[in-house]
């Protein structure tokens, strides 16, 4: 039995190699994949390739000039990718048992019941006299309620998606859908999606060439899918689009009419707020199952260094930099976060609708990318629903206007309406059509802002259509999830080649450092720097990236770029004090936040901060200097007396640091407070008293006894300093193993 998976691995794994040139590695794949075909015809031609390769390279090293080489050494490529193709197809459709490939041998027998091996001509469809009627105005009415019409909808989508290449047929027939006014918004939208799946399942240029002219369609439903369906096949496909320079060549002619670089900007960033959804509940798995708890106890968690001051230690983000990216415009402001979050992509409704989806409706493949529209035969029994109570028109039009759900998520919406009692029915009415009312001025107020409010909100709304299909459809095991990677658009040939803004790029790297994409956008900065190695807020911002996902050597290296061209300030001092603590430099941390305090002398953060360094450094007298310095401004902060106390017991002043622990425990003491103030109290001779304040800190729920282990090792030298013989430790660890077994 053949392994699809594994057919499939190899078959990227050439893809991969033939793109970093490693032709040997890539026809040793091939002809692996060729010999599971077991077709005479497929080893025939792997062989003139391998033997045409071979030739030259004999050509090459015998110095052989040849003007003509690139051009053979270009169409070498494109040839085994293209058998590779074939084989792979062939394969698939005999061993993978997948619905897809059952319904392509219909159609190709089909095909031969005619008399014809292939469909050469528009003549050659089986479907050839409907699409006649279709097309000869008045003999075929466009009602979408035809049953023939429907019919030929199908056969059409059948066939854009199963065929393999596009020829003159296929073209033909594509021409066709787009000349002919009889043909609606929305059986062209679907035909898009039709050429999309084609695509995605097998590569043909033809095929992105008609994405291309569906996306010239005046009608923003169409050219905005189109659109979609384009940069996805262009990006799953990036590494072929260099052999193929008439797709470049015709997206450059067509930049401005199609507004390509403004659109696919909005593409991209929608399709990494699609992602964001798996990120999401990712995330929130994490903050179940936290790891923290692991964490080995820290002195700035004993000491509480964050309480020092009721803002936290840890600088945020640069409040000197402005939102480069700015997408929330008026019509986001007006509503509430929620709302927002939709209107973003970011697919609130997913999880909601995702139980709704076991309707026979969405047994049908085609209706997962259907476009919501009234003229739908699929809605007729709720127009039969109607009464006094309930008026079906409404939820239908709202349904349509309403930029907030899918497509895929308002039928899901209407066809759960058929199982509401007539009351919930009436309230709902009323109330949707107050939302309704409200939503209508919103979007009438973005339209004045915005010329391309539709066309946002199509690539919204499709892109999460295509979202459902390939993450919760029945049929999402048939097709390669196109939103299973990282969706780096940035980092394509195809992006490359089009973009020539550097703030489209700049863009998409402040959406994915706002949404806390730190590497993505340290990538996106990383390549920006190389044409502006001095731009401060790209500094600025990728040193915050590197420090955010733990690289705080690189971000030091990073932050320390900025004083090459100019002063550091307050900001950038201050996190790199943080980075130089992370990897505990105190000696530096220490020399740039006295360069912070410089800048802001009466800033009580850094003056606790340059305090912690000299603790950490030994230097316990110093460190009580500031500390009095803060207590002294600000008598009423409780959160100082820990570390005044604590350097009082590292300089063996017990009595002045039993003072400060006793107001400590006037506040809300923590289970680091239970141990330090032990401590003292053992170093006081007060064995039986410390012995329950380590008690107390190991009764608290957070704090296990592996944390107090620790904290215990590394306390024990001062411990000894502080008058505790060393081998009385483990005794006393004993000893409370025992009382808390009791």
């Amino acid at each position: 039995m053949i392994n699809i998976r594994k057919i499939k691995t190899q078959y990227q794994h050439l893809c991969h190699l033939v793109s970093s040139r490693r032709v040997k590695d890539a026809l040793d794949v091939l002809n692996k994949l060729v010999s599971e075909s077991g077709y005479s015809d497929f080893f025939i031609q792997q062989e003139h390739l391998a033997h045409t390769y071979e030739q030259m390279l004999n050509y090459m090293l015998e110095g052989v000039q040849d003007p003509e080489r690139d051009k053979v050494y270009n169409k070498l490529l494109t040839s085994i990718l293209e058998l590779a193709d074939r084989v792979k197809n062939l394969l698939m459709e005999n061993h993978s048992g997948w619905h897809t490939y059952i319904l392509k041998q219909e159609m190709d027998r089909e095909v031969e019941l005619t008399g014809k091996r292939v469909i050469e001509t528009l003549d050659d469809l089986s479907f050839k006299r409907e699409l006649d009627e279709m097309i000869d105005e008045g003999r075929v009415s466009p009602e979408a309620t035809d049953d023939r019409r429907r019919k030929l909808s199908a056969e059409i989508f059948r066939h854009l998606w199963l065929s393999n290449r596009y020829n003159e047929a296929e073209n033909s027939l594509s021409t066709a859908i787009l000349s002919c006014r009889d043909f609606l918004w929305y059986e062209k939208a679907l035909y898009i999606s039709a050429i999309l799946l084609s695509g995605l399942r097998y590569w043909d240029e033809e095929k992105v060439h008609r994405l291309i002219d569906f996306a010239g369609e005046e009608d923003q439903e169409v050219s905005a899918r189109a659109l979609v369906a384009l940069v996805i096949l262009l990006f799953q496909y990036d590494h072929r689009v260099e052999f193929y320079p008439n797709i470049i060549q015709r997206l450059k002619l067509l930049k401005d009419d199609l507004k390509l670089e403004q659109n696919i900007e909005k593409i991209a960033l929608q399709l990494i707020r699609t992602r964001d959804t798996l990120e999401i509940g990712r995330k929130l798995q994490e903050d179940l199952m936290p790891e923290m708890a692991k964490i080995k106890p820290k002195l700035e968690d004993k000491l509480k260094m964050d309480d020092i001051r009721d803002e936290l230690l840890e600088e945020g983000r640069n409040p000197d930099w402005e939102s480069v990216f700015n997408e929330s415009d008026d019509l986001y402001r007006k509503v509430d976060e929620f709302m927002k979050l939709q209107m973003e992509g970011a697919d609130v409704y997913m999880t909601t609708f995702a139980h709704l989806k076991q309707f026979p409706f969405f047994n049908e493949m085609t209706n997962w990318l259907v476009p919501f529209h009234r003229e739908n035969p699929d809605l007729s029994e709720i127009y039969s629903s109607r009464s006094e109570e309930f008026d079906p028109d409404i939820f239908v039009d709202g349904l349509k206007k309403t930029p907030f759900l899918c497509n895929s998520d308002k039928y899901s919406f209407i066809f759960n309406l058929r199982f509401l009692p007539e009351e919930q029915k009436k309230m709902l009415s009323t109330a949707f059509l107050m939302e309704l009312e409200g939503m209508q001025e919103m979007i009438s107020d973005e339209q004045l802002t915005t010329g391309d409010f539709t066309t946002r909100t199509v690539f919204i709304q499709y892109i999460q259509d295509l979202y459902r299909f390939f993450k919760i459809s029945p049929f999402k095991n048939e097709f390669e999830d196109v939103f299973g990677g990282k969706l780096d658009l940035y980092r394509s040939d195809f992006f490359s080649e089009i973009i020539e803004d550097d703030s489209i790029t700049r863009n998409i790297a402040e959406y994915l450092f706002e949404k806390d994409h730190f590497d993505e956008a340290l990538d996106i900065f990383r390549m920006l720097l190389e044409d502006r190695p001095d731009d401060r807020e790209l500094l600025e911002k990728a040193g915050y990236s590197l420090q955010k996902l733990g690289n705080f050597r690189e971000a030091v290296a990073t932050y320390q770029l900025i004083g090459l061209t100019g002063e550091m300030n307050l900001w950038t001092l201050k996190n790199m004090g943080i980075c130089f603590r992370k990897f505990s430099d105190y000696n530096s941390a220490l020399e740039v936040y006295e360069r912070a305090s410089s800048l802001q002398p009466e800033d009580q953060t850094i003056e606790s901060l340059i305090g912690f360094c000299h603790l950490k450094l030994g230097d316990y007298q110093t460190a009580l200097k500031h500390y009095f310095k803060i207590e002294y401004l600000n008598p009423g902060n409780q959160h100082i007396l820990r570390p005044i106390a604590w350097c009082y017991f590292a300089l063996g002043e017990l009595e002045k640091s039993d003072k400060y622990f006793v107001r400590v425990f006037e506040g809300k003491p923590g289970y680091y407070d239970y141990i330090n103030y032990g401590h003292v109290q053992w170093a006081l001779g007060k064995k039986r008293d410390a012995v329950e304040l380590y008690l107390q800190s190991l009764r608290d729920l957070n704090f296990e006894m592996e944390d107090f282990l620790k904290t215990m090792e590394d306390d024990r030298s001062i411990l000894i300093q502080n008058g505790i013989f060393e081998k009385d430790i483990p005794l006393m660890l004993d000893y409370l193993h025992y009382r808390l077994m009791k």
